[in-house]
């Protein structure tokens, strides 16, 4: 309660209240305080107000009974808007509650509307201190003032005369609309109404939102529905079966082919029943049963988010293979390819912590890049991957020698046709390798330009035919040095999953990248389980269960020999081979307790106990003898060629003619002499080598038939082998066969 009074307060108090036996103005108060004496009654009941402007206040104690009784119902009234407030919010939390519940949008906006006038009656009520009976009576009249209103601003509108009363009321303000009033709009009304535009509310229809009210809360406002759903016709499930197909056919057309099967007459239905029923009783999801397939259906049903923040390093790898969206030049046919990239992701920090290259994505691709991966960052615990045959096979599973078991990795296969659950892998491939394929003219992903993919490919094509190399596809050295840059590059950028820091550089806000990510890991004391040294070759060498025979063990049908296996005879071990070395084969004792390999016996060599049918000198000399028989008969064919070249011309008597008789004298014509040049000879080289160089020599009289051997020597590795080693610049062959072109 307000305990001291200003003299402008007691008399603002006074007037409201309509206190005859109390001065109602501020001067009649001062006067009536002086008279009473009030000032010469101690601090406790006068003093100085605090503040600016001054003043005196005085103790409520001081007033008489009348004016007290108004305080008191004044702070009563101030207790009753405060709990109206609380009830108020209270209902609004109701109304946020119900707003996701199964009212339709319509119910929901009534039963909002209808708690909003209740809740304006209840507060006129306490601000004037009246009863809600009281309120409600002012509220009906508040209501017919402002239709009345309406009618007069609609008859002014449309230029009818008006009183002087009536004009006066247009200025009036409205207590329906009044923010001291019920602060509602006639828009309201015929949305609480829910009557086709009528604004005014009975009495007793008021009565009974109240009493629903407070019977069964805000939620008992809402209207009731005029109508029950009615049931969904039985021939609709039969209709689906027309309907709910890959191929996506038409409501009409689906109607149609159910109608042309002659259901009996109350399974027949109407376009018009179809559409209601896909339209207002089935959801997006139920639609689309049978029409799409599950792996889309998935994409529209709820989700569960995996989560990394209790996870270090190296707890989960995930990998997956891509194939390349542009072409580059094989390393051994150097004919163009799109090469297959398995890249290994650290899902904790989303580093990429490996890759590798091939020709397809096989287990020899999966395990360069794990091998890669875990040399270079660590062992994971958890290599997580698809069901592909690169992934699932014995190499990685074998209970003996598999390689995730001597690792000590535990494999996780994802979901089949589950590709939003590898979505840690699926995007860094659009991230990296998407972004480089666009960066070369040899691009030929879905969306390239037709006209000029297909002029890239022409002139590609043209120049492995003619020098044997293009600009316009990187070889394969550069296409890995490409990709290392490129990962490098992935692993420095900002990365949206990871938390938020303040760049040291430019001070502002932003995500961590992965390698800064990776350090952050570090710096609180994490370390990788590293790959030793002297392990990192044997320790992803494939291991295949063998049994000896006579020193000799057999993989993929090749023998392989040596003299430490004899004691092992007919026992079983572990044989370990490289993809890359089939000349030999490391072998192992086989440990029966863990299932894998243990101490090394000896490195097999292939067919090492083989012997020849003739010594090896005596092979050796008759190669030669054939050799230099052939140089021989080389050498007898080109003297001959060489020789007709030279050949000299015939030489023949010359004859006289037959004298004729009776001869007309001829006159005698005189023959200059000219002696004849000996015609130019052609060329000759002993290898095509020897015609390189001298092409370098003379660009200029190089002619086609010798231009096109050139370029058949570039187009083989065994034609680039012999000009390298013959000292021929490749690159400067190429420049003058273009010219020549």
């Amino acid at each position: 309660m307000q305990e001291w009074w200003t003299a402008k307060e007691l008399a603002a108090l006074a007037s409201d209240r309509g206190i005859t036996t109390f001065p109602g103005s501020e001067r009649g108060v001062q006067l009536h305080a002086a008279r009473a004496g009030w000032a010469d009654m101690g601090p406790g009941r006068c003093r100085r107000r605090a503040g600016r402007g001054g003043g005196t206040e005085y103790h409520y104690t001081l007033l008489p009974d009348a004016m007290r009784a108004a305080i008191e119902l004044r702070d009563t009234r101030a207790q009753l808007a405060v709990r109206h407030a609380a009830e108020v919010a209270r209902d609004d939390r109701r109304v946020a509650a119900l707003r996701a519940s199964a009212l339709p949008a319509r119910a929901r906006a009534v039963m909002e509307a209808r708690a909003e006038v209740l809740r304006s009656i209840e507060g006129y009520a306490i601000a004037q201190g009246q009863s809600r009976a009281w309120a409600i009576g002012r509220f009906l009249a508040a209501v017919q003032d402002a239709l009345d209103r309406q009618d007069l601003e609609r008859a002014r509108d449309q230029g009818e005369p008006l009183t002087e009363r009536e004009v006066a009321s247009l200025g009036q303000q409205l207590v329906l609309m009044a923010g001291d009033g019920f602060a509602l709009s006639v828009a309201r009304l015929i949305e609480a109404n829910d009557r086709r535009g009528k604004a005014s509310i009975s009495r007793a229809t008021l009565y009974g939102w109240f009493s629903a009210r407070d019977r069964g809360g805000v939620g008992a406002l809402a209207p009731a529905a005029t109508k029950e759903a009615q049931p969904v016709p039985a021939g609709f499930a039969m209709f689906l079966k027309y309907y709910a197909l890959p191929t996506k056919p038409s409501a009409s057309d689906a109607l149609e082919r159910y109608l042309e099967d002659n259901p009996a007459p109350e399974m027949r239905l109407t376009i018009d029943q179809v559409r209601y029923i896909l339209r207002e009783r089935m959801n997006n999801i139920e639609k689309a049963v049978g029409r799409e397939g599950l792996l889309t259906l998935r994409s529209r049903l709820a989700y569960v988010t995996r989560t990394t923040e209790d996870m270090l390093p190296t707890t989960i790898y995930t990998a997956d293979g891509k194939t390349f969206d542009a072409e580059i030049l094989d390393p051994v046919t150097n004919r163009p390819i799109r090469p297959e990239i398995t890249t290994v992701l650290d899902v904790v920090t989303r580093k990429a912590v490996g890759f590798a290259l091939s020709r397809k994505e096989n287990v020899i691709a999966v395990t360069e890049a794990l091998k890669n991966s875990a040399i270079a960052c660590g062992i994971p615990a958890i290599f997580y991957v698809d069901n592909g045959p690169g992934y699932k096979n014995k190499t990685f599973d074998a209970d003996c020698g598999g390689l995730m078991g001597r690792l000590g990795i535990t494999k996780m296969h994802a979901t089949p046709w589950n590709s939003p659950a590898k979505g840690r892998i699926e995007r860094p491939n659009a991230t990296i390798w998407d972004v480089l394929a666009r960066r070369l003219p040899s691009y030929i992903g879905h969306d390239m330009d037709k006209e000029a993919s297909a002029l890239a490919h022409k002139a590609s094509r043209r120049d492995l035919k003619t020098i044997g190399t293009t600009r316009v596809m990187p070889s394969w050295d550069e296409f890995v040095e490409m990709c290392s840059a490129w990962v490098d590059r992935y692993n420095d950028r900002p990365h949206s999953s990871l938390p938020r820091i303040d760049d040291p550089a430019s001070g502002k806000r932003r995500h961590m990248s992965p390698n800064e990510m990776w350090a952050a890991h570090v710096a609180t004391g994490f370390e990788p389980v590293e790959v030793a040294a002297d392990e990192r070759d044997d320790l992803f060498r494939p291991y295949e269960l063998r049994t000896t025979r006579r020193a000799e063990v057999y993989w993929l049908n090749n023998q392989y020999f040596d003299h430490a296996l004899q004691p092992y005879h007919g026992e079983r071990v572990m044989v370990g081979y490289d993809y890359a070395q089939a000349d030999r084969v490391w072998v192992r004792e086989y440990d029966a307790e863990s299932g894998q390999p243990g101490r090394l016996i000896c490195v097999a060599k292939f067919m090492a106990n083989s012997a020849r049918y003739v010594p090896v000198s005596y092979e050796k000399q008759a190669l030669e003898r054939r050799a230099k028989s052939r140089l021989r008969r080389i050498d007898e064919k080109r003297d001959a060629i060489q020789a007709e070249l030279r050949a000299p011309l015939l030489e023949a008597p010359v004859q006289a003619p037959m004298p004729i008789i009776e001869a007309a004298p001829q006159p005698e014509v005189e023959v200059e002499m000219v002696p004849v040049k000996p015609a130019a000879r052609r060329q000759v080289f002993a290898s095509d080598a020897a015609l390189a160089a001298w092409a370098l020599e003379h660009p200029g009289e190089l002619t086609a038939g010798q231009a096109a051997v050139l370029r058949r020597c570039l187009t083989t590795e065994t034609g680039r082998d012999l000009l390298r080693v013959s000292g021929v610049d490749a690159d400067a062959l190429r420049d003058v066969l273009r010219a020549v072109a």
